[in-house]
């Protein structure tokens, strides 16, 4: 497990659960706040038909598999944690990498857009 702090009283840990998750320290203790690594839901195709389904099986070689996909953008344990960019004591960018050979870089803004009400 590795972590970064993103300002005073919020940091960033990531490690076997492969996506990055903001905690916040306060007097009571620390809080789990949320989960950054946020996919952006895919249009459902909705009922496919047979013929649909078959061609689709033999241009991509592969049959329809449900339950296999990963709902996190590395796919193995993130062993690193780095600070890219700060601006005010609090940080704006970092980036993770990880035991799949990816590095991901994260950018605060963005990533507080897309999360409803959260704050650094």
């Amino acid at each position: 497990m590795c972590l970064l702090w993103l300002s005073e009283t919020s940091f960033v840990a990531a490690g076997h659960n492969m996506s990055p998750d903001l905690f916040y320290g306060s007097d009571s203790g620390i809080v789990f706040g949320a989960k950054l690594d946020v996919k952006k839901e895919k249009a459902s195709s909705g009922n496919m038909s047979a013929m649909a389904r078959f061609q689709k099986l033999d241009v991509q070689g592969k049959a329809e598999t449900e339950g296999t996909t990963l709902e996190t953008t590395h796919a193995n344990c993130i062993t690193e944690i780095r600070l890219i960019a700060s601006a005010n004591g609090k940080v704006t960018k970092f980036s993770t990498s990880g035991k799949d050979g990816q590095v991901v870089i994260w950018e605060m803004d963005s990533i507080c857009s897309a999360i409803a009400g959260l704050k650094i």
